[in-house]
């Protein structure tokens, strides 16, 4: 990647000390997918497969959480007699009953599925988390009928139910679990009933599921009524179903379960079915009340990530000091940050042209979540106490209609050269858009405090769009950020960047998953 001084930038030098940085961190890789290469088929001829597809929520993982997560498909075959019956659990994370099938990943997995699947297995159909985003890969419409293409019922219809079907299987259709909400309130999207778009329509995603099960005659276990009930009745408890990213309780995962609430989730599935299908009753084992131990559901590798300065700048990017450049956070892998289709950073004469994901939207690169970010960051080494402006101008060169995409200015407490690490939640006050894919109710500015992610909503700026141009700004004075997104109100926020790195803090540009952008009248003013 050739680099050209950037000539363009007003900046103030600072010495980048070289302070240790925790290696542990390094080790921290989120692994979500499983394909089919890991995926072993039992042939008994009197066995009962158990196949499973669907999304996170059911998936397996090798996770680096402090609480790690367990999809429910992981814990389905504790509550069957194995001699009778053996899981196959394909449940991919990230998918949607779309994807699931296109995806070169996951696509693998459905291959498997149609070569083996045979008379007397049962299929579990497991989606509707990643149906609802708002986006062309994953969305299905909840609206249409199962004759209409594009619409939620046709895709579970067509690839999963008639599979199975053909195949002299029985195909069952699971609602989605609920999404833990901190207010015990559970309407609106912790049910998976949307609101959408103007392009995506929004709609209710598991009463969809119930109607195509009563029209086609196909048993459904309600999984959103079943844990709505139960997260109702246990209140606060419901917490401890739920994976952790950190330490800190605000890094709880409202999505996914850990271990103990996959087998409470499988356990509840299991009995449910059992007593709608007597056939799939004779396969059950004996069922024991899962535990709850909190030492056992805590990874005993778990690191917190990113203490102390980094020592040595990135060898992926090249950059004129004082700046510096790194992909970290949840990016998918340590090799992505070293790829320059996914992550570049190019100075030239004006500023620094960034892109998170391929250039073309094909492919992404990180992510800015409600419980972890992965970034791709151009950035100053600050010492912590100093006041600063930070401004500048970002053209949007193209960009990806996704609600974790982002790009702006940042101002965060900790950074880490280069490693592709689950769950990094550490404080930051970005000038930035983020949830562009709700078209109406997208964020100009935004910050994550003590791991919880704080939006403003925008009023008057339009959704970032390809050609477009925005001035972007930060200010610090104290522990005040104020961020200002174009026209919009400037907002302020306060926050303590000195947790995890005592002495410094990190300063300028980032991109996050699908967002190419240059960057231009980059100032940098010390106070």
């Amino acid at each position: 990647m050739k680099k050209i001084l950037a000539a363009g930038i007003a900046f103030t030098c600072l010495s980048l000390s070289a302070i240790a940085q925790d290696a542990a961190t390094a080790k921290l890789e989120k692994v979500e997918a499983v394909v089919a290469t890991d995926i072993q088929i039992p042939e008994g001829k009197k066995l009962s497969r158990v196949f499973i597809v669907g999304d996170s929520t059911a998936s397996p993982f090798n996770d680096p959480y402090y609480i790690p997560r367990f999809g429910f498909g992981t814990k389905v075959q504790d509550y069957l007699n194995s001699k009778k019956a053996a899981v196959v659990n394909l449940a991919v994370s990230g998918r949607s009953s779309k994807n699931f099938i296109t995806d070169s990943g996951s696509g693998k997995n459905y291959e498997l599925l149609k070569s083996n699947i045979r008379k007397g297995d049962y299929l579990l159909i497991a989606f509707g988390h990643n149906d609802e985003k708002l986006e062309e890969e994953r969305y299905t419409n909840p609206n249409g009928g199962k004759d209409e293409a594009g619409s939620f019922k046709n895709s579970l219809y067509e690839n999963y139910v008639k599979l199975a079907q053909n195949a002299g299987a029985i195909p069952v259709l699971v609602t989605p679990i609920v999404r833990l909400n901190k207010d015990g309130k559970y309407e609106g999207n912790s049910v998976h009933v949307t609101k959408g778009s103007s392009e995506f329509p929004g709609g209710d995603y598991p009463q969809s599921i119930r109607d195509l099960g009563s029209e086609i005659k196909v048993t459904v276990v309600d999984q959103t009524a079943n844990t709505k009930a139960l997260y109702e009745k246990i209140g606060d408890e419901a917490k401890k179903f739920h994976a952790q990213t950190g330490m800190k309780e605000g890094s709880i995962d409202t999505t996914h379960l850990n271990a103990y609430g996959a087998s409470v989730i499988a356990k509840i599935l299991v009995e449910d079915l059992a007593k709608k299908d007597k056939n799939f009753k004779k396969l059950v084992g004996k069922i024991t009340e899962p535990k709850y131990d909190l030492d056992s559901l805590k990874n005993a590798d778990y690191v917190e990530p990113g203490y102390g300065a980094p020592q040595a700048k990135s060898v992926n990017f090249e950059t004129t000091d004082p700046w510096w450049g790194a992909a970290f956070g949840s990016i998918g892998g340590s090799t992505k940050a070293g790829n320059s289709d996914l992550n570049e950073i190019e100075e030239n004469a004006n500023g620094v042209v960034m892109h998170s994901g391929m250039k073309d939207g094909s492919k992404d690169c990180g992510k800015i979540a409600n419980s972890e970010d992965g970034i791709l960051f151009y950035f100053q080494k600050l010492p912590v106490d100093k006041d600063f402006t930070l401004t500048a101008d970002a053209k949007i060169l193209n960009i990806k209609s996704n609600n974790q995409v982002s790009f702006g200015l940042m101002a965060r407490d900790n950074v880490i050269i280069d490693e592709s690490l689950g769950g990094l939640n550490s404080n930051y006050a970005a000038a930035g858009a983020v949830k562009i894919a709700n078209v109406d109710a997208w964020s100009a500015g935004f910050a994550r405090i003590d791991t919880v992610l704080q939006e403003n909503p925008h009023s008057v700026e339009s959704v970032p769009a390809k050609g477009t141009s925005v001035a972007l700004s930060i200010t610090k004075k104290g522990n005040e950020f104020t961020v200002q997104y174009g026209k919009e109100a400037p907002v302020t926020y306060t926050i303590n960047l000195n947790e995890y790195d005592k002495e410094n803090m990190y300063v300028g540009t980032y991109t996050s998953r699908n967002a190419y952008v240059e960057f231009t009248n980059i100032s940098l003013e010390l106070k």
